[in-house]
C-alpha cells in the first residue's frame, strides 16, 4: 500500500524554537547548567550558530580559522570538517572558543574515474559518495558535474588506505593557494622533500613552522601550501609547510573528546583507530545506530570519551554515522519544526542534531534549519530507516532545492503487481519508463522486475495522485555515485 497522503499545501508550519538539531533558534548555554570542557572534530552539519557532532555551539566570542587564516564564520560551509575547542552542557548546547577548518586538498583534478567515483588531485585519491556535499556552482551536484583541470577544494575524512572520503567539494575561488593536508613519509632532509601519498613536496624554499627538529619528520601531520605544481612529476613546490597539532595537543587540559572519522585500523573492539588516533572501549561503552559487531574497518563513527594516560580515547559512546541508503526528492507535505519532523512522499522523516542541513534554493539561507522549511518546498532527503521496519527515515542530510515537479526516489526494490513495484512503501508505475541495469544496458520491463529483486533502484518521474509515474529507472549500484559507507 502506498504511503502517500494528501495534505493541503496551505497547511500551517509550526515554527517554534526546537531541540538541538531539529532546526530551532540557538539556545543560550549561559544558563545554570554545568559546562564541561570539550574538544570535538567532525563534519559541520548546520549553522545558527554552528553544529558539529550533535553539539550546538554558540559562536559570538569564537575565533575562526580556515587553512591557517583567520576568517569570518560566513566563509565556512556545511560539510567541511571542523575542530572545535570549547565546552558543552548536558543538553547538547555549547560555547566554542575556536573553530578550525583545514581542507584536505586544494588543486586541479588530474583524473576522474566515474566507475569507482574517484578523483585524483595533487596525487591524492578523493572518493565521492552519497555523503559528499557540493557547492551550488557544481551542476549536476555529483561527480558528473566535475571535469579534468577543474581546481577544487575538498574537505573529507581519511580511510584506511589513505584516500580522502569527501564530505564537501567546492570549485576553487581565485587567489587561493594549492594545498594538501596529510601524513609525511619519505623525508629527504638533504633535498628538502617529502611525500604525502603520491605527491612529492619540495620545501627547500618554504617557510617551515611547528617542527621540533626544525623540519618535517616521517609521521608528522602537516599542511603544505604552494602556487606551483608540476603535473608531470606530481611535485608541489611549497611556500609554506606547517605541522598541525593533534586534538590531544590542542586540548592541553585533558578535556572531554569527541572525534568523528573512519575506522582506519582495527585489531579488536578494544583496540582500533579512528582518523588515525587510538580508541578503546569498555563494558560501559554505549552504542548508538549500531552495536559492537559493527566496528569494522572504514566504518564511519563518532567516538566520545576521555583520554587516558597513554592518550588513548576511552569511549563512553560510539555512534555510527550512516550516509543513508534511501533518497527522496519531492515537495514537503507536512512540517513540524517543534517535533523535528517533515513528510515527503508520505514518508515521515526525523531531523536530528547530526542531520546536515543545506539550502540550495534561490533563498540561499546561510543559517538554514527546519524552521525555514514550509509545506510545498522541494526537499531532497538522504537517510536510513529507523526503527527497523518502521517505514520512517532518520535524515542524514536535508537540502532545500529550487522548485521542481520532478520526483526522485532511491532505495530498496520491493516487487509488486507489474508494471508497479514499491520503494520504501512508495508505489512506482514503471509502465512508461526507460529501464536500465546496473551496467547501463537497456532492459525490458520483465527483465528489470526480475533483475531488481534484492537490489536498490534509482528513478525519476512525476507524481500522479498517490503514485510516482517513472520516466527513467535504473538498478542502482553503490559505485554509480560512490559507496554509501
Amino acid at each position: 500500500m502506498s504511503k502517500l497522503i494528501s495534505v493541503a499545501l496551505g497547511a500551517t508550519m509550526v515554527a517554534l524554537v526546537v531541540a538541538c538539531g531539529s532546526g530551532g533558534a540557538p539556545t543560550s548555554s549561559t544558563s545554570n547548567s554545568v559546562m564541561t570542557p570539550l574538544m570535538t572534530t567532525g563534519t559541520i552539519t548546520g549553522f545558527g550558530s554552528i553544529f558539529v557532532n550533535g553539539v550546538h555551539f554558540q559562536t559570538s566570542k569564537t575565533t575562526f580559522h580556515k587553512n591557517g587564516v583567520v576568517v569570518d564564520q560566513s566563509q565556512l560551509a556545511v560539510g567541511e570538517i571542523a575542530r572545535v575547542k570549547g565546552s558543552k552542557d548536558s543538553s547538547g548546547n555549547g560555547d566554542a572558543d575556536s573553530v578550525d577548518v583545514d581542507e584536505s586538498v586544494v588543486g586541479p583534478i588530474a583524473v576522474i574515474d566515474t566507475t569507482t567515483s574517484l578523483l585524483t588531485v595533487l596525487g591524492q585519491m578523493v572518493k565521492i559518495n552519497s555523503g559528499t556535499s557540493f557547492s551550488k556552482d557544481i551542476k549536476p551536484a555529483d561527480i558528473t558535474g566535475l571535469k579534468v583541470a577543474d581546481v577544487i577544494r575538498v574537505s573529507g575524512l581519511i580511510d584506511s588506505s589513505g584516500n580522502i572520503v569527501a564530505t564537501r567539494i567546492e570549485l576553487n575561488g581565485s587567489g587561493t593557494p594549492l594545498q594538501v593536508v596529510g601524513t609525511v613519509s619519505s623525508v629527504d632532509t638533504t633535498a628538502h622533500t617529502f611525500k604525502i601519498n603520491a605527491l612529492l613536496v619540495n620545501y627547500s624554499s618554504a617557510s617551515v613552522n611547528g617542527f621540533a627538529a626544525g623540519q618535517p619528520s616521517n609521521g608528522d601531520l602537516i599542511e603544505a601550501q604552494g602556487t606551483m605544481f608540476d603535473a608531470a612529476t606530481t611535485t608541489l613546490t611549497a611556500t609554506h609547510v606547517a605541522r598541525l597539532q593533534s586534538d590531544q595537543e590542542e586540548a592541553g587540559d585533558h578535556r572531554d573528546m569527541a572525534r568523528e572519522g573512519l575506522i582506519t585500523r582495527f585489531a579488536s573492539a578494544t583496540d582500533f583507530d579512528v582518523a588515525g588516533k587510538p580508541v578503546t572501549t569498555t563494558t560501559a561503552t554505549v552504542y548508538h545506530n549500531g552495536s559492537v559487531t559493527d566496528l569494522v574497518l572504514n566504518a564511519k563513527v563518532e567516538v566520545e570519551g576521555t583520554l587516558d594516560a597513554n592518550n588513548v580515547l576511552v569511549a563512553s559512546l560510539v555512534e555510527f554515522h550512516h550516509n543513508g541508503n534511501v533518497e527522496l526528492e519531492s515537495q514537503a507535505t507536512a512540517v513540524n519544526a517543534t517535533a523535528g519532523t517533515l513528510t515527503v512522499l508520505g514518508v515521515q522523516i526525523t531531523v536530528t542534531s547530526t542531520t546536515r542541513m543545506e539550502d540550495e534554493s534561490a533563498a540561499q539561507v546561510a543559517m538554514f534549519s527546519l524552521t525555514n522549511v514550509i509545506v510545498g518546498d522541494t526537499i531532497k532527503v538522504d537517510g536510513f530507516e529507523s526503527p527497523a521496519g518502521s517505514g520512517k527515515l532518520v535524515a542524514t542530510r536535508i537540502e532545500r532545492e529550487p522548485p521542481s515537479t520532478t520526483v526522485i526516489v532511491k532505495g530498496p526494490f520491493t516487487a509488486g503487481m507489474s508494471p508497479d513495484f514499491t520503494v520504501f512503501g512508495i508505489t512506482i508505475d514503471a509502465s512508461a519508463a526507460t529501464l536500465t541495469g546496473s551496467g547501463g544496458a537497456v532492459l525490458s520491463l520483465a527483465d528489470f522486475l526480475t533483475q531488481a529483486v534484492g537490489q536498490s533502484v534509482y528513478l525519476k518521474g512525476t507524481l500522479s495522485g498517490m503514485v510516482v509515474k517513472a520516466a527513467e529507472i535504473r538498478i542502482y549500484h553503490p559505485s554509480d555515485h560512490g559507496s554509501d559507507d
